[in-house]
């Protein structure tokens, strides 16, 4: 293995210094692409950290003592160290040698199990530091290792041996217990599962009333208390209730980018909302949503039945909706999916009832709709945007399939946003 090549690519790619010991000899070498710049600890110093730290963890990844001879320390994981809560370093074990990456700054910062205090740094040489995000540095970390060894390290068990407290476990089971006591000495019980039941299959068998009569139910039980502050209790209810709609109308058929992306733009509206009011319509209003995506969706497919829906048509849809902003040619479409262009087009009408380029342009100007009603675009920027020639291109299949020009359409429609209180899908 080029293990020289491999420390230069990680500290290009984390632009900070990488150093290596080998163990036998106790050698120390080290490898920085920024020429300028110098940690604060020697290198000595910096792996005798590391086994002061583990030393005086209470797990059990260190073999070995604070003596300073961190080249002994048997270690079956990487670790992970904070020095001051301020810069990060990574110590990882290999077969006949150990690694030190660092330091960097993670950003958001992240609670590690192993910590160091030191004397405050020079203000200078902090600014020098360079940031990254956490999986920036652990993509280095488990790359570095698993080269390095036959059995694989993951992300979870770096994550599990570095970041969660070892006493989490039986604080959950402690948690829960007296949870389930207070709960039988207070007579308090959750609402009824059937009820969330006949909620949510109402939105995958796409029956908006259905779903109305559902939410309207009343009962003596409670929502689950999900956060001690209200909002943020009520955002995260919202949350899961958003999650379980999207995944409720898959199943009813909608197309799982839609579903995911529509998923996205409420949750992330949601985290905006400054008080619970707002919230609960947001989150209402998404799972009418759906329920209307997949009652269209299913009315489109009459007298289709379902033995005949084809996998390869939810690929298709798929990739369709996530090209919706450029060009797409039933041969691209194919070739992305590994079918000819010729079956794929013959599946995709006896299964959708529609032709593959009916479907495409349906769906795009569904989508110059949207950005009409609720974007400042110009019709010829939405044309551009959607792959078209030109305007009069688009708009010739936007009358046809509205019978409005685009600047009708919007003159009729408006531009709206959130902030009216309407949904940016449904307007309602």
């Amino acid at each position: 293995m080029n293990i020289h090549y491999l420390m230069k690519y990680i500290s290009c790619r984390l632009h900070t210094i990488i150093r290596q010991r080998i163990q036998k000899s106790g050698i120390t070498d080290s490898y920085c692409a920024r020429v300028s710049f110098k940690d604060q600890f020697e290198p000595d110093r910096i792996f005798t950290i590391f086994a002061d730290a583990q030393a005086s963890s209470k797990d059990d990844l260190s073999g070995g003592s604070s003596s300073g001879n961190a080249a002994g320390v048997c270690l079956m994981h990487p670790v992970i160290l904070t020095v001051s809560a301020r810069f990060v370093y990574a110590l990882v074990p290999a077969a006949d040698r150990r690694f030190i990456i660092g330091p960097v700054r993670l950003s958001p910062s992240v609670r590690f199990r192993h910590t160091h205090s030191a004397p405050p740094a020079d203000r200078d040489w902090a600014d020098t530091v360079p940031g990254c995000g956490f999986n920036d540095l652990a993509d280095c970390v488990l790359l570095l290792c698993n080269l390095c060894r036959e059995d694989e390290i993951t992300a979870e068990m770096l994550i599990a041996e570095n970041c969660i407290d070892p006493d989490t476990g039986d604080e959950l089971r402690q948690s829960f217990s007296e949870l389930v006591f207070e709960n039988r000495e207070k007579g308090k019980s959750h609402n009824p599962y059937d009820q969330e039941l006949r909620e949510f299959s109402s939105i995958e068998n796409g029956d908006p009333a259905r779903l109305k009569k559902s939410l309207e139910e009343d009962y003596t039980g409670e929502v689950g208390l999900l956060a001690d502050e209200p909002l943020r209790n009520a955002k995260n209810r919202a949350i899961v209730v958003v999650a379980l709609a999207c995944r409720a109308a898959m199943r009813g058929g909608v197309v799982p980018e839609a579903a995911y992306s529509l998923s996205d733009s409420y949750i992330q509206k949601i985290e905006k909302c400054k008080d619970i009011p707002s919230v609960f319509h947001l989150f209402h209003t998404a799972e009418y949503e759906y329920a209307q995506m997949v009652k269209e969706l299913k009315k489109r497919r009459e007298g289709i039945p379902v033995s005949d829906r084809n996998p390869h048509i939810d690929k298709c849809k798929n990739y369709i909706f996530s090209h919706l902003h450029g060009r797409i040619s039933v041969r691209g479409i194919a070739d992305a999916i590994g079918l000819n262009a010729g079956y794929l087009s013959e599946l995709f009408h006896e299964c959708e009832n529609v032709t593959l380029t009916e479907y495409i342009r349906r769906e795009k100007i569904s989508l110059a709709k949207n950005l009409l009603t609720y974007s400042e675009y110009t019709c010829s920027e939405i044309a551009t945007y959607l792959g078209f020639s030109s305007q009069s291109h688009l708009g010739k299949y936007f009358r046809d399939a509205t019978g409005m020009t685009m600047r009708q359409y919007r003159t009729a429609c408006g531009v709206r946003t959130f902030e009216s209180g309407k949904s940016p899908f449904t307007g309602e």
